[in-house]
Formats: structure tokens, C-alpha cells, sequence
């Protein structure tokens, strides 16, 4: 079994690309304190004491003053505008967090791979996934949702997975053709770092990176761009950031897709409401959308008919 009472520290030598420039990711917002250096200060004050939590110290520090920066020009107050940069945390990231120990997680997978065997890396696989929201839903339609989703964009060569979580762990289910790029960007540097060490186990490049793609949105070119559950998560920051997002993917196709259930279980008309979403998201642009519905998710593949879209 896998532990859950630890959050490792990153081993020597793995592969983890924190965030650089910390603050690189501020925005300008205005926040009433006055000088530049005065907003600079208090931002750093508050990015210090969220990063000193135990379960945000690993997120990207481009995240962290982002977020930090616009709850400070919401609240101009240092104590309520760190609380609400907490909050806001815990709605775009934390909610959907567990501890566990990611040494552990890895060996389990090391032999798996080791032993060579399909049905005994799945089931590694499926484990470790267990222990994310996003990857733990999507397990029981797993065998299915790759080869439906690439029937319509076809087998590709590359993917870019924004937001990935632990959604790296499904390459055995993916039926990628040798020398395939898989990029994949999250916010955890702990979690890159560990999907690094997979992917490399996996015979694949290991090109997961952390990086905030609401400061620094990713240039990659990709057959296809996967934003799984991203989009709840990126409106509740920043309205409208699902599609400023979309309009930057250098990417053939881009697959959104949405829970069907809230993490408590309910489904509360999400599946129409969604949809409804991201149609209104692209309006009336140029763009192909085909749904699939899943019994734990909604998927919307969309293709823009004309690079200009």
C-alpha cells in the first residue's frame, strides 16, 4: 500500500523544474499600497507565509504571487488578503490534494515495470492514480476514454497535458507510437519531479515541468492539448482564462473535459451546464466541437477549422 501520512522532500538529482522568478507571474493589478517596492514587500510577506503551509509549499511560486497579488488589491489588508490567497488555493488546488509518499508510490511502480508484465503495470498504475480526484474518477471508464477520444483526433505523435495531476500515470492506456512527445505541466513541483522519474521508467522523455499557464502560457506545438478538468479551476481565478488559455494552445486539437459528479457525489445538472459553458466560451469563433459522454466525464474535442481561429 501506498502511504499517506508523508510528503516527500525531492531526492537529489530528480528532475523538478521549479517556477522561476519568483513573482514573475504579477500581473500589475493595482493594489493601493502605494510604491511599487511597498507592493513588492507585502506580496513577498504574504507569498512567504502561504508557502510556509506544509501542503503549498511545493506549489509554483509564479502561482502563489499571482494569486497573492490579486487577492491583495481585492482586500488591502495583509492578514485577510494572505487568508484569502489560502482560499482561493485550496478551491484551485488543495481541495482536490492528498499526502502520500511519493518514494513509496514509485517503487511500487519500479517493479511493476521491472516484472514487465500489462496487467501488473496497470494495476500500478491504477493505484497510484487512486490518489489524485481527477485520475480516481476517470478509472472506471479508463479503458475507454483514450481510444474514443483518438478515433477522433487520431493517434498522436505529442500531447501537451495542462494542469496534468497524476494524468501522466495513463500512458499505458494511450497506445502511443514510439517516440512520442508527452509534455506535461502542473503546478507541484514535488509531482513533476516524481512524473519525471515515472515517465523516464516509462521509456518516455521526461518533459514534465512546472509552470503557472496563467502567467506563462505554454508555447509547445502538440498534436493534442489535454485540459481535463482544468477548466472549472481556471475560471474560478480568473474569468474568462479558459479561453484566453485555448486561444494561445499551438495545438491540433484540444480536448476539455469536465466531472459529471461535484466531489461530493451530486451531479446538480453539470453535464448540460458545462457544455453550455464552453460553447458559449468560443461563441461564435471558427471552431469544430465534438462531445463525448463518459459515465464520470464529459469531453468536448475541439478543433479551430482555421489556424486564425
Amino acid at each position: 500500500m501506498i502511504a499517506l501520512d508523508s510528503r516527500p522532500r525531492l531526492r537529489e538529482g530528480m528532475l523538478s523544474p521549479v517556477c522561476t522568478g519568483a513573482g514573475a507571474g504579477m500581473t500589475g493589478i493595482g493594489t493601493g499600497f502605494g510604491s511599487m517596492s511597498e507592493t513588492t514587500s507585502n506580496l513577498d510577506e504574504i507569498v512567504s507565509a502561504v508557502a510556509a503551509a506544509r501542503k503549498y509549499r511545493s506549489v509554483c511560486k509564479d502561482t502563489l504571487y499571482r494569486i497573492a497579488e490579486r487577492e491583495l488589491a481585492n482586500y488591502q489588508n495583509l492578514k485577510a488578503a494572505t487568508k484569502a490567497t489560502k482560499r482561493r488555493l485550496h478551491q484551485v488546488y488543495g481541495a482536490f490534494e492528498q499526502d502520500w509518499d511519493y518514494d513509496t508510490a514509485y517503487q511500487q511502480l519500479e517493479g511493476a515495470y521491472r516484472q514487465g508484465t500489462a496487467p501488473g503495470i496497470e494495476a500500478a498504475c491504477r493505484q497510484v492514480m487512486e490518489l489524485h480526484s481527477s485520475t480516481r474518477e476517470r478509472l472506471p471508464v479508463l479503458d475507454q476514454f483514450y481510444p474514443t477520444i483518438f478515433r477522433i483526433t487520431g493517434r498522436p505523435s505529442s500531447i501537451l497535458d495542462v494542469g496534468c495531476g497524476l494524468n501522466p500515470l495513463a500512458l499505458p492506456w494511450m497506445d502511443l507510437p514510439a517516440g512520442a512527445r508527452y509534455t506535461a505541466l502542473d503546478i507541484d513541483a514535488d509531482r513533476v519531479g516524481f512524473l519525471n522519474r515515472y515517465l523516464s521508467l516509462a521509456g518516455t522523455e521526461p518533459l514534465a515541468r512546472c509552470q503557472d499557464v496563467l502567467s506563462q502560457p505554454p508555447t509547445d506545438r502538440a498534436d493534442v492539448a489535454l485540459l481535463l478538468k482544468m477548466s472549472p479551476t481556471l475560471e474560478r481565478q480568473e474569468t474568462g482564462a479558459t479561453l484566453r488559455l485555448i486561444e494561445q494552445l499551438d495545438a491540433h486539437h484540444i480536448v476539455v473535459s469536465y466531472a459529471v459528479k461535484s466531489l461530493g457525489g451530486r451531479e446538480k445538472g453539470m453535464l448540460k451546464s458545462y457544455e453550455q459553458h464552453f460553447r458559449q466560451v468560443l461563441g461564435d469563433r471558427d471552431w469544430s466541437i465534438e462531445k463525448l459522454v463518459f459515465d464520470t466525464e464529459l469531453v468536448l474535442v475541439a478543433a479551430p477549422l482555421s489556424r486564425g481561429g
